[in-house]
């Protein structure tokens, strides 16, 4: 049992990444390039494989009750071990070890509780959570239990983050700022990027980040747009605007790569996730709305594994659901 206020682990029975009815997109006959892999509400869709003596302590115990997500919003993994779930309408952090097959729930620590935990990311065996009610960045260790917490004096509205090893720093997405934040590991403020505007390195209450190869991917919202940038916060490329045509954007938020450098974006209002390449050209639209498999409602977060695993923060569901790029050129 995970030790401090609100936390709760389980490692129950059941079945990982049921994709009956699989999906595939594009529609046939075109060759598929993303298929279904499955969904993961909670703790009742891990399957643990338990010793005899955890089989015996269990029925000792009783069962554990489930664990749920109520709004998935930020999504981490380490390696492919670790999933990391920001569950913003449930004021929690969830860290599952997927080989393990266990499940926990860390709402708070001491006499402190979660707000609005919205972001997430690894660094090492380090997880750092945004938390937009609280104002601050939130450092746990793997298990969850905390470590420090920063940022107060220097963020208004913290919501995605992403670690950059090239620099050992955190690259923090202000929406209530409309800029990026940089800290150092330890906590120190080392840098504004970006501030209120239209132009290319400008945010209109941006939502999430993601870093690859020196590169930053910003879902710059409220400009209805993303924008992809080098480490300095010099603007690279917009891709996107405001409309309802292949490519347009109503309300991007999680930004990712696969190992491809594709540029994936969720669209909350679209219920989709576009692919596109470097340059910015549609290649590929995954999902829409609904509650069946491949369909999303309201969906945030989304990040990228190294298996080319898509996990997607179904929010409005209450799910994450688990996709796949197929190694092949879109």
């Amino acid at each position: 049992m995970l030790s401090g206020l609100g936390g709760a682990c389980a490692r129950p029975k059941g079945v990982l990444f049921d994709s009956s009815p699989s999906r595939v997109w594009p529609a046939p006959p075109e060759p598929p390039r993303v298929r279904l892999v499955g969904t993961l509400s909670g703790s009742d869709d891990l399957k643990a494989a338990r010793s005899g003596r955890e089989a015996f302590q269990a029925a000792l115990r009783g069962p554990l009750p489930p664990i749920h997500f109520l709004g998935p919003h930020g999504v981490a993994l380490r390696d492919l071990d670790l999933l990391a779930v920001a569950d913003a309408n449930g004021a929690a952090v969830h860290i599952i070890d997927l080989e393990a097959r266990s499940h926990c729930k860390i709402s708070g620590w001491a006499e402190q509780r979660f707000g609005a935990p919205v972001g997430v990311a690894w660094a090492g065996d380090r997880l750092f959570v945004t938390d937009a009610q609280r104002h601050e960045v939130v450092e746990l260790n793997a298990s969850g239990a905390f470590r420090r917490g920063f940022g107060q004096d220097a963020l208004q509205r913290p919501v995605g983050i992403a670690y950059v090893k090239e620099r050992e720093r955190l690259y923090v997405v202000d929406g209530g700022a409309h800029c990026l934040k940089v800290f150092d590991l330890d906590g120190t403020e080392a840098g504004t990027l970006g501030r209120n505007g239209t132009g290319p390195g400008e945010f209109n209450f941006p939502t999430h980040i993601c870093a690859r190869d020196g590169t930053l991917l910003v879902a710059d919202s409220g400009n209805s747009r993303v924008q992809l940038l080098d480490l300095d916060g010099e603007c690279l490329r917009t891709i996107g605007r405001r409309g309802d045509g292949a490519g347009d954007f109503a309300l991007p938020k999680g930004v990712a790569f696969d190992s491809d450098g594709h540029l994936y974006v969720v669209d909350a209002h679209f219920e989709n996730v576009q692919i596109f390449d470097r340059e910015g050209r549609l290649l590929l639209a995954v999902g829409e709305e609904g509650s069946g498999p491949g369909e999303f409602s309201l969906p945030a977060g989304i990040a990228i594994d190294g298996q080319d695993r898509i996990w997607v923060a179904d929010s409005g569901n209450g799910r994450m659901q688990v996709l796949e790029y197929l190694k092949a050129e879109l």
